[in-house]
């Protein structure tokens, strides 16, 4: 079964509940029409998969290429201050899932978004 590949963009690393810097915005789209997407966020540490976590953004069926884009509050980082991972999750036309697409990793040095920035996202 063929995995969706996603990309990426957000808008900034860290969350606070100050206005103003309470969120981040998340642009992604897929090379192959999708069927189901979801974005779920763990605090480090914390078990992580599909349905695992805070369901944060969702989406149905979208064409090949097409951009979505969703926003990750610190209401989303329900389990206090400290590093989250914020993970991606396509569903092809098939059935088959795409592997755990972290943007934001839990104990790594980190990952780059599709415009080559690192990724670390913290609630503060």
């Amino acid at each position: 079964m063929a995995a969706p590949q996603l990309s990426f963009t957000v808008t900034n690393n860290k969350v606070s509940s100050v206005t103003g810097y309470d969120h981040i915005d998340v642009t992604f789209s897929s090379d192959i029409a999708y069927t189901a997407f979801e974005c779920r966020a763990t605090k480090a540490g914390e078990n992580y998969g599909l349905g695992v976590g805070r369901l944060v953004a969702s989406f149905s069926t979208t064409p090949a290429g097409t951009s979505r884009t969703f926003e990750v509050y610190d209401d989303d980082l329900v389990n206090g201050d400290g590093e989250y991972r914020i993970s991606l999750y396509a569903q092809s036309e098939d059935g088959g899932w795409n592997d755990n697409h972290a943007f934001i990793p839990a104990g790594s040095s980190g990952l780059l978004t599709a415009d080559g920035k690192l990724v670390l996202c913290m609630r503060s």
